[in-house]
Order: structure tokens, then sequence, then C-alpha cells
């Protein structure tokens, strides 16, 4: 894996937040020497889609920044980074990263899903909504505090705490913030759970 190129981070500052997302994403896309279509192939998503994307036109899922990660070989918080008001905290170690096992927060390990795939949201889902839980709860916050910090609905943290909502990545950046994290901290168990996952194909 290559270094994190800091020239990928746009600085434009009247940039919206998904126009800076979306031309970091052809940053990379371009830097692997990838098409449009040569990414929609890789990733499954609509080239159209793929398009509205990288001009800042589209918020997308926490399952479609997996696989767009995965087809490029980078972390999927490399594309946040921009974004990221946290980028720069220090990641602890990775088994601190981990939800802890055992009760409602129990998920399945990388050993028990050798052929995850990035956009398994059967495992992937519950396992963000458990790191999120998990940080909420080391920060002594309720479900309606989180939602109060974030301006998003308590119904909607509940869900994706639970693993039901392939929440958006601008309400996962409101999450990270408010949990005072990068969104690295949010990212990186999934990505631990997908290391030995092979390339998506339709």
């Amino acid at each position: 894996m290559t270094h994190r190129d800091t020239s990928a981070t746009p600085s434009h500052p009247y940039d919206t937040p998904l126009q800076r997302f979306g031309a970091t994403l052809r940053h990379y896309r371009q830097q692997r020497g990838l098409t449009q279509p040569a990414l929609t192939a890789s990733t499954g998503i609509r080239q159209r889609y793929l398009s509205q994307i990288e001009q800042g036109r589209r918020n997308i899922a926490v399952l479609s920044l997996l696989r767009l990660a995965h087809a490029l070989e980078i972390p999927a918080a490399w594309l946040l980074a921009g974004l990221d008001t946290h980028a720069d905290l220090p990641l602890p170690p990775t088994s601190d990263l981990l939800p802890s096992r055992g009760g409602q927060d129990a998920v399945a390990t990388s050993d028990a899903t050798p052929s995850l795939k990035p956009d398994d949201q059967a495992i992937l889902l519950p396992l963000l909504g458990a790191t999120i839980r998990q940080y909420r709860q080391q920060r002594h916050l309720s479900q309606r505090a989180l939602a109060a910090r974030t301006r998003l609905a308590a119904s909607y943290i509940c869900d994706i705490e639970q693993g039901q909502r392939n929440v958006s990545v601008l309400s996962l950046l409101r999450i990270a913030e408010a949990l005072d994290l990068s969104v690295a901290h949010l990212l990186v168990p999934l990505e631990t759970h997908r290391r030995s996952a092979p390339p998506f194909t339709e």
C-alpha cells in the first residue's frame, strides 16, 4: 500500500464537502490509471452514478465508499481526508478498534468470514453499528445525546447501531466529529475484516 498522497485533498475553500470528496475520488482513480468504466467494472457502481459522485452531486453510503476504496486499493478514510477534521488523530492499536465481544456488541470475526466482500452488509453494517455504539458508550453519551450533537434523528442513530442502516458518508463524518474521532476510527474495524476479501465482482 502506498503512503497517502496529501495532494489528493482539494484546496478550494468554497467547494462543498461532496465536491471535495468527488475531487479526491477522481484524483485516486486517475492516479491508478483507471477510467470511470474500469472503476465501474470493478465496483459494480453504475458509471452515471460514479460520474455524479465525482462531480460532487451525490452523497454515497458507507458500503459504496468501501467498494470504491477496495477497488482503488487504499483505506476508505483516505477518500474522506479532506472532510475529516480529526484526520490527524493517531489510531489506537487495531485490537482496540474492534468492538468488544459478547452481548449485543458481538460481531463475526475475520476468521469466521474468510470470503467477506466489501459490500457484505450482513457483516459490515452490524460491525459499524457496534463500533459506533462502543465509542458512544466510552464517552458516556446516550443515543439521544449523540443525535443532538449530530443533528440526526435518534431513531436513525438507533438504526445505525443495530446495523439496519447503510449510513451516508456525510452522516458518518458528523458522527465521528461528535465523538471527537477521525472517521478512520469508525472505518478501520470494517477494513480489518475485509482484508482477505477478493476484489468485488458483480
